[in-house]
């Protein structure tokens, strides 16, 4: 069963992490001046640290510009043409941050100078190829310096690097600009780990842009009382990253002497040394269906607070995230987040319609604004469950809402800015699983009919993410503030004081712990299951933990379901399986080594493929069988179907 992925680890060490590359950001010039830069880079080279990212404009600019000079801004003096020479030396990059050029314009500061247009950037990046720099480094750049910079970073063979933060998906949407191209256009995208909450959950917005763009992800944190707030919390920070996507580069931001000398990059490699990288083998595709222009700057505000539930279910749920603006066909779950309907009614193309007739697959929808009964929508609503008729005028909060789901408290929408529908229990014909009150009225907040789920509310509480999981895999049975990453190796990483409880959605007798907790303690013990496993932890506290189970076998048939099937095409749902024609038997199976698939008790299949076509002249009722062996133990399934096949 997928469940299975979740919490487990089969084969330790399957995938080492690799050795990383570690660079330092410095975010102003003061660290660097303070120690000289003879003396900077020789105690990085000692530290062990691969590359240098320095913004070479903290409002003056430091390096030989005459397009600065020409718009006015102040000149600081040359820094960057020595660090370059002794960086040389040492065989370290030398990365260029010019972050401040898009805060000029984005944030319309009066100093220093003018802001810079496109031309002015194109010229400002080749000064600095011309310098001899290994990079070019920026964050929240409009979309079309993106472009201009990429262009120019490949034709010289250089590294171009955004530095992600999450709600710059919204700017790109100010500018009237599409993320998906914007993004297109970089080498790198960098996480930008800062603050105690779900920012960090957010962050991995980056990651789920990088695997459907296929482009780099390198990770970065920050010390400083205003981000993570000690030189411990950016070490788990770092390490947690570190296992869930193996980075090819971790960069510090340090400001200070103090932190450069307390934090030791090789930190990380101790902490994650005896464990194996995270390996996801699910995907759950986010598709994004927002139009390109400044009306839904609002959809896409909302849907990055939104991410850190979905992120979070995702991860708890042993999941990749790919996301993406047209669905993927070989997600194993899809999350569809789009507007709905606020001045026009924004219709579905095709592609994001096909989703709903089929019935394998999950699929979650959550909208941001009105849910529309008109054309295609009344179709949605009928696989919710939700009438189709009736009117839903969005309401708008600032407040979180507390809910329920499966006899649990939990926040459903944050305390930042949300919208939800006012869909009544009364209103579904489906199942509603979550609910809330909200100005003393009950409202569903999730609905689900199926394989459909319908995610009530734009801008998602972190918490939501509960929810979400236990519907994605049924494993995660609490809320948990914090981080989430499972795979063959699980990351748990609390931004606030949170008990973990984990409860396995199969029979579990025995497991092995594999744990190292916040003080490096590395724990070995076989234990028995009762029902629940649970861990206590503080915030910035870090567990990385492997739970290899007794073995569990299972076997689950999953095609043919409750729907009439002709010729193996799936028609629409029924009270038990109808067969006419054809017909493909998948099942899904966890530690079987030997499948037998069976028709009335008769082996019909033997080995280890999931799926298999029966096409023999059969009619009436049968039984289909599926026999799964593990090393020790075995597991069965079965069915009965009505087959005509003559």
């Amino acid at each position: 069963m997928k469940q299975l992925a979740i919490f487990i680890a089969l084969i330790m060490l399957s995938a080492s992490v690799n050795a990383a590359n570690f660079g330092i950001h410095c975010d102003s010039v003061e660290l660097v001046n303070e120690m000289g830069v003879t003396e900077f880079v020789n105690k990085c080279y000692e530290k062990g640290y691969n590359a240098i990212l320095i913004n070479v404009m903290p409002w003056e600019y430091y390096f030989q510009s005459p397009t600065l000079a020409s718009l006015g801004w102040k000149y600081g003096g040359d820094l960057l043409k020595p660090l370059i020479q002794h960086a040389r030396e040492k065989g370290m990059k030398v990365f260029a941050d010019i972050q401040t050029l898009a805060w000029k314009v984005r944030e319309n500061y009066e100093n220093p100078g003018r802001a810079p247009g496109k031309e002015d950037v194109a010229s400002i990046v080749l000064e600095l190829i011309e310098y001899g720099v290994d990079g070019i480094s920026e964050e929240m750049f409009p979309a079309e310096w993106m472009e201009v910079t990429y262009n120019i970073c490949t034709q010289h063979n250089i590294t171009y690097i955004h530095k992600h933060v999450p709600y710059d998906v919204a700017w790109f949407n100010d500018d009237g600009s599409n993320v998906f191209k914007a993004y297109s256009n970089c080498s790198i995208l960098m996480t930008e780990d800062y603050y105690m909450n779900d920012d960090l959950a957010r962050n991995e917005m980056a990651a789920g842009f990088c695997n459907s763009l296929n482009k780099t992800l390198w990770i970065k944190s920050c010390p400083e009382e205003w981000a993570l707030g000690s030189i411990k919390n950016m070490e788990n920070v770092l390490a947690a990253r570190t296992i869930e996507y193996n980075p090819e580069y971790i960069f510090a931001m340090i400001y200070t002497e103090e932190d450069f000398e307390n934090f030791d990059p090789h930190k990380i490699e101790e902490i994650v040394g005896d464990f194996s990288y995270a390996q996801k083998n699910k995907i759950l595709n986010v598709v994004i269906y927002l139009t390109e222009g400044p009306e839904d700057m609002d959809a896409w505000q909302l849907f990055d607070i939104s991410y850190a539930a979905i992120a979070n279910a995702a991860g708890a749920s042993g999941y990749e995230i790919y996301i993406t603006n047209e669905p993927m066909g070989n997600a194993d779950a899809y999350f569809v987040y789009t507007r709905g309907e606020m001045n026009t009614t924004l219709h579905l193309p095709p592609s994001i319609l096909a989703l709903f007739n089929q019935s394998v697959k999950p699929v979650f929808m959550e909208i941001s604004y009105d849910l529309p009964n008109k054309k295609e929508w009344t179709f949605i609503r009928e696989k919710f469950g939700i009438d189709k008729e009736k009117e839903y005028w969005s309401v708008f909060g600032t407040s979180r809402i507390d809910a329920e789901y499966n006899g649990l408290k939990y926040y459903h929408l944050s305390n930042e800015w949300y919208l939800f529908n006012p869909i009544e229990p009364e209103d579904v014909n489906g199942e509603v699983l979550s609910y809330g009150e909200v100005g003393g009225k009950t409202y569903a907040f999730v609905i689900k009919k199926d394989n459909f789920i319908f995610i009530n509310g734009a801008g998602l509480d972190g918490e939501t993410s509960f929810p979400i999981s236990n519907l994605l895999n049924n494993a995660l049975q609490r809320p948990f503030d914090g981080l989430c990453s499972v795979a063959e190796t699980s990351v748990f990483y609390a931004y606030e004081d949170s008990i973990l409880r984990i409860k396995f959605p199969y029979e579990v007798k025995k497991m092995k712990i594999f744990l190292r907790d916040i003080d490096g303690n590395i724990l070995r013990e076989n234990t028995s299951y009762w029902g629940e496993f649970s861990y206590a932890m503080h915030a910035g506290d870090l567990l990385i933990m492997q739970l290899i189970m007794e073995e569990n076998v299972s076997v689950r048939i999953i095609k043919p379901s409750n729907h009439l099937y002709i010729n193996d095409r799936e028609i629409m749902g029924t009270g038990k399986p109808i067969i006419i024609g054809r017909i493909t038997i998948e099942v899904e199976t966890v530690n079987v080594t030997n499948l037998q698939i069976c028709v009335d008790g008769e082996v019909k299949y033997e080995g280890k493929n999931t799926s298999w076509i029966f096409d023999e002249r059969i009619f009436g009722v049968h039984e289909i069988g599926a026999i799964g062996y593990g090393k020790y133990e075995m597991a069965e399934d079965s069915i009965e179907i009505l087959i005509f096949n003559i």
